[in-house]
């Protein structure tokens, strides 16, 4: 399996659905998670 651990990654569509999901799954693995989204809201 890859180290993840201190990696930086760009998610893209992380206001909701896959994006958000992805975007928790990698910070749980201690990646470092730039979000960007459409609403602020979110």
């Amino acid at each position: 399996m890859v180290e993840l651990q201190d990696k930086v990654a760009v998610v893209t569509g992380a206001s909701s659905g896959i994006g958000a999901s992805i975007a928790e799954t990698l910070a749980n693995q201690g990646v470092k998670v730039v979000l960007t989204g459409r609403d602020e809201s979110r």
